[in-house]
């Protein structure tokens, strides 16, 4: 059995490199699920994780044919 682990919210905004204000404002936008014991938030890892989507990656015909369409030369 895998025990679960947990991160505070400064921990989690640096571990990303956001603010821990950004952090409360994924919370408060239901962008991010927080675990509360008592007056404590934890976060898990993998759900911080999850907020971040992957950007398309250009290929360079992909690049070079975006540049012919609008007249610029690569």
């Amino acid at each position: 059995m895998t025990m679960r682990t947990y991160e505070s919210l400064p921990t989690a905004a640096a571990r990303i490199g956001v603010s821990v204000k950004t952090i409360r404002r994924r919370i408060a936008g239901g962008v991010l699920p927080v675990y509360r014991c008592g007056r404590i938030l934890r976060l898990d890892p993998d759900d911080v994780d999850a907020m971040f989507d992957r950007y398309p990656q250009w290929t360079a015909a992909a690049l070079s044919s975006k540049a012919c369409r609008s007249g610029h030369a690569s």
